[in-house]
C-alpha cells in the first residue's frame, strides 16, 4: 500500500479523472473509473438515489446523450483517506456552454475504493447550492433553528 501522502495524491488524481471523464461525455471513459457492482451508488442533483452500476450507467448515458457541452472548475477540494476507502468533498462549478459566464454550483461528495491497483469511484452525490450559506453570528447557537 502507498504512503498516506501518495494515497492522497492518487485520490486527488482519481477525482480529477472523474471530472475530466464527465466532460468527455463518453460512457466508456466514465465507466473505466467506477466500481461496477451493486454497491455503487449515485445521486445526481435533483435525482433520487441510483443503486448499482447498471442504473448508474444508464443515468450517465442519458446525461451524455442530452448534453452538448460541460466544463467543471473544481474548488474547495478536501480529501480524506481511511484504509482502502477515501472520500473527496468539493465544490463543482459547472458551465454548460463555452460562452457562459455563469456557472451552476454544486456541493459534491465522491467516495473512492482502492482495488489494489487504483482508486475507483463507488459513490457520487452532488447537490445544488440554491443560496449562500448564512453566516452564524458569534455566540448565537439558535441562529439556524
Amino acid at each position: 500500500m502507498a504512503s498516506h501522502d501518495d494515497s492522497m495524491a492518487q485520490i486527488k488524481r482519481a477525482n480529477e479523472r472523474f471530472y475530466r471523464a464527465f466532460e468527455t461525455l463518453d460512457i466508456n471513459t466514465m465507466a473505466a473509473l467506477w466500481v461496477q457492482a451493486e454497491r455503487a451508488k449515485c445521486v445526481h442533483p435533483g435525482w433520487e438515489l441510483l443503486s448499482g452500476w447498471e442504473a448508474i450507467r444508464r443515468s450517465w448515458e442519458g446525461i451524455f446523450t442530452h448534453t452538448d457541452y460541460m466544463r467543471f472548475v473544481i474548488t474547495e477540494v478536501a480529501v480524506h483517506v481511511y484504509g482502502q476507502m477515501a472520500w473527496v468533498t468539493c465544490l463543482e462549478n459547472l458551465s454548460d456552454t463555452p460562452e457562459s459566464l455563469q456557472m451552476a454550483r454544486m456541493l459534491a461528495t465522491n467516495i473512492y475504493e482502492y482495488n489494489g491497483e487504483t482508486w475507483l469511484i463507488v459513490h457520487h452525490h452532488a447537490s445544488p447550492i440554491l443560496r449562500p450559506t448564512p453566516v452564524m453570528p458569534e455566540g448565537d447557537p439558535e441562529f439556524l433553528n
